[in-house]
């Protein structure tokens, strides 16, 4: 679950969808496989959190539903 805090997380996210655009969470999701083979846990729970951030990002809202 993405941390509203985690402010790093969510610049990330940003800079994903603004580079890759509606690719930017694929290749979030192939970061965090390319990390866990190699086994690197750490760097795969962090992708992992960008992802997060970039789906909340990314969705689409009710009209009814506020932003906070």
């Amino acid at each position: 679950m993405l941390h509203p805090h985690d402010i790093e997380a969510w610049r990330a996210a940003l800079a994903m969808i603004q580079h890759f655009g509606p690719q930017a969470l694929r290749r979030a999701l192939t970061q965090i496989d390319e990390l866990r083979k190699v086994g690197d846990v750490i760097g795969a729970a962090t992708w992992a959190i960008i992802a997060d951030a970039i789906i909340e990002l990314t969705r689409h809202r009710r009209d009814d539903e506020p932003l906070n």
